[in-house]
């Protein structure tokens, strides 16, 4: 249902936010105004962070010099452009009038905050988690936003300052998954260790849990890494051949070691027989992530799938389980720092997906999901 927005002109149509957009001569007439502004322009280059002056419409009038040093405009102003747009969230395109009028934007932190500025006439202070497209390449960000209300007369405007966080949450995410799971491994290394020295097991049956919860151990810490240097651009990926089937039985093994998995039932269907050149190890994380994600949201006894299918020449790799994802989250699932479970150490198994898929491997990843149940796929090509 489109919302309408007060006025005598027709309203513009919208899932969220009002659509309508000042004329090019109103926007220059107000920025024109602010920039004369003398207490309002010290304002906006004195401010910490990012600093955007947005009319009543939500388009950009002004901006510090700090965020001409990161975003890169197609017309070379940010003049009468929403935040969004000026930074390249990648829900712009989704709603028919560009920033603030998707469906994802309803669950935006800086469209909320700039709204409830606008309707109450106080500062806002809130997070915002965006991702961002620069290029063939997403990536994640987080802010904080504090939207004040900022009166020029006869003009009303609102100061919107953005902190970038991205960093801070990186590894503060990093850190709680990477202690989680490495903590809970140790456990059952030691367990088994403090066994071997009382003598109640048999040694053999002993040194196989020890050589296997290392194993984990060490492919643990070395994907943990590889998060690290795809998130700044150093992870390359080791391209070889390899049959899909061979991806799928070895995440069906991996899976196999997951607590919740012995409740389900895990099931590989057939596969095409044609190699496909890439990198095995990171194709099976980005494939077991999605596994691990259906297993969780599965019910006792459910079927999960893997499969691989042939697409004109690519390959499709997908995880189906008969669950569906509400609709209000579909537009935050890739997010860094979103997850739908409040255990610590979780949230990070659908980034990675994007992460490893797209931005080292070249694929493009995604999902649907229904009544028929939710499928997380990878495209590569051959």
């Amino acid at each position: 249902m489109f919302k309408e927005s007060s006025g005598q002109r027709t309203p513009a149509p919208t899932y969220f936010a009002p659509a309508e957009r000042a004329t090019q001569e109103e926007l220059q007439l107000e920025a024109e105004a602010f920039l004369r502004h003398p207490v309002a322009n010290f304002l906006v280059q004195a401010l910490d962070g990012l600093v955007l002056i947005l009319d009543v419409h939500r388009q950009v009038l002004a901006t510090n010099d700090r965020v001409l040093e990161v975003v890169d405009p197609e017309d070379g102003t940010p003049l009468g452009r929403r935040p969004g747009e000026l930074f390249g969230c990648t829900h712009v395109s989704e709603g028919p009038g560009g920033c603030g009028t998707s469906h994802a934007c309803t669950h935006c932190g800086a469209v909320l905050a700039i709204l409830e500025a606008q309707q109450t006439g106080v500062a806002v202070r809130s997070e915002c988690l965006l991702t961002l497209r620069h290029g063939d390449h997403c990536e994640s960000a987080e802010f904080e936003i504090v939207a004040s209300p900022l009166v020029v007369e006869p003009h009303q405007f609102i100061a919107v300052v953005l902190h970038d966080l991205s960093a801070v949450k990186r590894r503060d995410a990093l850190e709680r998954l990477f202690y989680h799971d490495v903590a809970n491994l140790m456990q059952g290394i030691r367990g088994w260790a403090d066994l071997l020295a009382s003598g109640g097991n048999a040694p053999t049956d002993v040194a196989q849990k020890l050589a296997h919860l290392t194993d984990l151990l060490d492919r643990e810490l070395k994907s943990h890494r590889a998060m690290a240097e795809a998130e700044h651009g150093e992870l390359r990926p080791r391209i070889r051949a390899v049959l899909p089937l061979d991806i799928l039985r070895d995440v069906g093994d991996l899976l196999d070691r997951h607590a919740l998995a012995r409740e389900r039932r895990v099931e590989i269907l057939p596969c095409p027989e044609e190699l496909i050149h890439t990198d095995p190890e990171l194709l099976s994380r980005v494939v077991l992530n999605m596994a691990v994600n259906a297993v969780e949201a599965a019910s006792m006894g459910e079927t999960i799938t893997l499969s691989a299918r042939q697409e004109d020449m690519k390959l499709r790799f997908q995880v189906h389980n008969p669950g569906e994802i509400p609709e209000e989250i579909h537009s935050r699932i890739f997010q860094r720092s979103f997850s739908t479970k409040g255990t610590v150490g979780r949230g990070l198994g659908t980034y990675a997906m994007k992460l490893f898929g797209e931005n080292v491997l070249g694929g493009e990843v995604g999902f649907h999901t229904g009544q028929e149940g939710t499928t997380f796929w990878i495209v590569l090509g051959r």
